[in-house]
């Protein structure tokens, strides 16, 4: 879950919708509490960050990772907008208790413009309350619609920062937005690259003989990604939304003609199950399963 979340945290860009023109959100006197802030980052050209972080951890499409930057960062994602070679986006993922959550507020209200809080309830496997976060939001204008600059702080966890002005115009072609999860195994598994990518372009990101593509607004993925063989999709890897759980997957395989079984369990002592139609069987643990074809080829 935690390397599924690593790989998601690059698209977790929070905007939220509330201003405010009360006297109290004005940036008020600079704060004490010493921070990486990540936010001179944005608009930066793309040459001009490679030579400040010139090597990523890992580099996919137009997303750079970096692992333990500082002492106090774990992991720091950049995203460039292809259009015009600038950073648009900079997630910093946090030490766990580095900075107190007071202090963080305090800081960015102390810099910025701030448009509010709202709390998340977190769940557990079972689908229990086991407590909130709250997700802040900051910019660099009064009026949030005109921002070049919006920071979103989750907790003591994380900081996004953002220039929603400059977002990358989402590409013509086919939208997986609605995709369901059976529908992309029929779609993809066995299918033809080439074919693929011609009718979902610049989707697709290929990384290590991966292709991979994620998703903000589905109801039931994160993310899709298959390998190939020969120029032909062998697996289909489904990374399904947090808040569904395997109840609800199961329940989702059993009403469309799906057996799904308990096989056992892996590494983490994590159940696994198999849910299958006779031709295609889905192996599946803890938010992702991996489709293959197990029938017979005509």
């Amino acid at each position: 879950m935690k390397q599924k979340m690593c790989l998601f945290l690059m698209l977790a860009a929070a905007l939220f919708a509330a201003c405010s023109s009360d006297d109290d959100d004005k940036p008020k006197a600079p704060s004490t509490i010493s921070f990486d802030d990540y936010s001179t980052l944005i608009g930066a050209s793309y040459s001009e960050m490679i030579r400040q972080y010139p090597e990523p951890a890992m580099s996919f499409g137009d997303f750079y990772m970096y692992e333990q930057v500082t002492p106090n960062v774990e992991a720091l994602t950049v995203a460039i907008n292809p259009d015009n070679q600038t950073v648009y986006m900079v997630v910093e993922q946090l030490k766990a208790d580095a900075y107190k959550e007071a202090d963080l507020d305090a800081y960015f209200k102390a810099k910025l413009y701030s448009y509010g809080v709202e709390e998340y309830e977190n769940y557990d496997e079972e689908g229990n309350v086991i407590g909130t976060t709250n997700n802040y939001s900051y910019g660099n204008t009064e009026n949030q619609a005109e921002a070049s600059l919006v920071v979103s702080l989750t907790g003591n966890q994380s900081v996004t920062y953002m220039n929603p002005l400059n977002v990358p115009v989402e590409p013509e072609g086919g939208s997986l937005e609605e995709i369901e999860p059976i529908d992309a195994v029929n779609a993809f598994l066995l299918g033809d690259v080439a074919e693929i990518e011609e009718e979902y372009p610049d989707v697709f990101t290929q990384m290590n003989g991966m292709y991979m593509c994620f998703m903000e607004e589905n109801p039931y993925l994160m993310g899709i990604a298959f390998t190939a063989v020969d120029g032909l999709v062998d697996s289909v890897i489904l990374l399904y939304n947090e808040d569904l759980s395997n109840e609800d997957l199961i329940s989702y395989y059993t009403e469309a003609g799906y057996t799904c079984n308990l096989t056992g369990t892996d590494e983490e002592g994590l159940d696994v199950y198999t849910f299958t139609n006779g031709m295609i069987s889905i192996e599946y643990s803890e938010g992702r399963g991996v489709a293959t074809f197990v029938g017979e080829l005509d």
